[in-house]
């Protein structure tokens, strides 16, 4: 009578390998279509993420070791190289922000990547956008939070709401006068700061005026040449600025013929300008000075 209990087992055996086969067919299945639909995903990204991928603050921080600095830099010397290449194949650096914010989370106390990064975030060589410079705001502004005592952090801020923002937006754009009124607060600040070189509060002072605001941007592109590390970069900024400085010489040498016409044509109105320079200024009955020069306004020194 033992084969029963025998028979009993075996069929017991049998409908366990079975649940055992059909859950892995199912997990199987299963698993298939997440590789299906995980391969499609992946087929949308683009092509270089695999390449310019940076995993979050949170896991480098752990691959770190603790070494956080070291990290940054390595991930800093990255950022120039990915720049560089960018710059020169004249592509867009989409990827730049994420590693110049993943270098300042690992280390908030290096100071000159604030500066330099958001440099290059707006001159890489491209059309310059509002989305470029707020992504270049965004690192001054962590620059500002990490350094408070640094003027140079909302002066250039100041100088990117007030001038860069609406001249890339354009003036229709609604957010340019709150822009602008954001701008002039960040460079009142700026002009208070201990130790602000001694042009900062002249051109605040004269920052809404035409004058003020040219010398504000041609200091502006000053410190940006300074610290651009690309060299095509910085022949961007130089363009900028060569523009700016013959845009002032043009000014002031007009400025000046005014005052030259205004001198000569006071003295001996239709005479040649040698003839009205040699002559001097012309005098009345009384002996009193008509036109003396001093009457004339100087040229302002630039």
């Amino acid at each position: 009578m033992s084969p029963a209990p025998y028979s009993a087992n075996s069929r017991h055996r049998a409908g366990l390998a079975l649940a055992v086969l059909a859950g892995l067919g199912a997990l199987s299945a299963v698993s298939g279509l997440c590789l299906a639909r995980a391969n499609r995903l992946r087929d949308s990204w683009p092509p270089e993420a695999d390449t310019f991928y940076l995993p979050p603050a949170s896991t480098l921080h752990v691959a770190s070791l603790r070494h956080t600095e070291l990290l940054a830099d390595l991930i800093h010397a990255r950022a120039n190289v990915y720049f560089g290449t960018q710059l020169h194949a004249k592509m867009p650096t989409k990827w730049l922000a994420n590693y110049l914010n993943a270098a300042i989370d690992l280390d908030p106390q290096f100071q000159r990547l604030y500066i330099a990064g958001a440099a290059m975030l707006i001159y890489n060589g491209q059309k310059i956008t509002p989305d470029m410079v707020l992504a270049s705001l965004g690192v001054l502004e962590r620059g500002k939070q990490a350094f408070p005592f640094e003027w140079e952090f909302p002066f250039q801020m100041g100088f990117d709401y007030l001038f860069e923002l609406p001249q890339d937006a354009g003036e229709d754009d609604p957010r340019v006068p709150g822009w602008r009124q954001r701008g002039v607060e960040m460079l009142r600040q700026a002009a208070l700061y201990e130790g602000v070189p001694y042009y900062i509060p002249t051109l605040v002072a004269r920052m809404l005026t035409k004058t003020g605001s040219d010398d504000l941007a041609i200091r502006y592109l000053e410190q940006a040449y300074a610290v651009a590390t690309n060299p095509q970069a910085r022949e961007q900024i130089k363009g900028k600025l060569m523009i700016l400085r013959g845009q002032r010489l043009s000014e002031q040498l007009e400025e000046n013929l005014r005052v030259f016409e205004k001198l000569v044509g006071g003295r001996l109105p239709g005479s040649p300008e040698a003839f009205a320079i040699v002559a001097g200024p012309r005098t009345t009955a009384l002996g009193m000075l008509a036109h003396p020069i001093a009457s004339a306004p100087a040229p302002t020194p630039q």
